[in-house]
């Protein structure tokens, strides 16, 4: 059987798509490569549209059957599941964002910081300074060139996808130390209900604790009416589910942490963290 595998058509999809089959050994497979609704806003230069845009046309075509299974950055899942389709996560790297410089330079609170995240732009404003950031647009190889040329002095990534392309050690960069997305660095997997071919319904067990973490995460952002855009950071232990992060405001942020997803639901509102969260909408 030849397993069809719905991806975007960017380097970095395609990097995601090679390392699921090479780690599940699956030698039999097509990659159908969808120019979805967000890459099609990120080349017109958009920034501020919802992550979802690239799934759901991936997801269409898992519905429609020109897929049998899609490969995600899981970053870019919205937190419930869509009618009619499982999803798995599975090969988490670091969850890191780097800041990438253009030559051997320190940061500066007064460089031109690139960036498309409405996250990402609140955490360099509230937790570095920064007072000059910029909307960032176009896939990996884009924004690199953009900085390269010196559009800006400085912009942020994500450490699992340079990872992923084989880019880190070309580049001057620097950990950043704050929380980041859910699913961030973790690829997700979707899949008709009925679809059993690679028996994906049983995961070992570093799997099964990737997926009960991120659900843990999604179960918060579900509960609180946050989107894959939304300005917050949230990240869960593996081990004892505890979770933690941010909601950044305009002019603020809080951090909110719980035991549990409930508790960390009940810390936020009693921070009045969705009043925040909504300061963007």
């Amino acid at each position: 059987m030849t397993i069809k595998i719905a991806s975007r058509s960017s380097k970095l999809a395609l990097a995601q798509v090679e390392e699921f089959v090479s780690e599940y050994q699956i030698s039999n497979y097509e990659i159908i490569k969808v120019k979805t609704e967000g890459d099609k806003k990120s080349a017109r230069g958009e920034t501020l549209f919802d992550k979802a845009h690239f799934v759901s046309d991936i997801q269409k075509c898992l519905l429609t059957g020109g897929a049998d299974i899609a490969v995600h950055s899981a970053k870019d899942t919205p937190a419930k599941e869509s009618k009619g389709i499982s999803r798995t996560f599975l090969l988490s790297k670091t969850p890191k964002d780097i800041l990438i410089f253009k030559d051997d330079t320190k940061f500066d609170k007064e460089m031109r910081l690139g960036t498309s995240s409405l996250r990402r732009k609140l955490q360099a404003k509230h937790l570095l300074g920064s007072k000059n950031i910029f909307d960032l647009s176009g896939n990996v190889d884009t924004r690199l060139e953009k900085l390269y040329r010196g559009d800006y002095d400085c912009i942020i990534l994500a450490k699992a996808g340079l990872e992923r392309l084989d880019m880190l050690d070309e580049l001057k960069y620097e950990d950043m130390t704050w929380i980041t997305a859910s699913g961030q660095g973790t690829l997700a997997l979707e899949f008709i209900h009925n679809f059993h071919y690679l028996n994906l319904n049983d995961l070992d067990e570093v799997t099964e604790k990737i997926n009960t973490s991120i659900q843990s995460q999604r179960t918060v952002l579900d509960e609180i009416n946050a989107s894959c855009n939304s300005a917050i950071s949230i990240e869960s232990n593996k081990n004892d589910l505890a979770i933690s992060g941010e909601i950044y405001g305009k002019d603020k942020y809080i951090c909110f942490s719980g035991s549990s997803s409930k508790e960390a639901i009940q810390n936020i509102k009693k921070q009045n963290g969705l009043i925040l969260l909504n300061e963007h909408n």
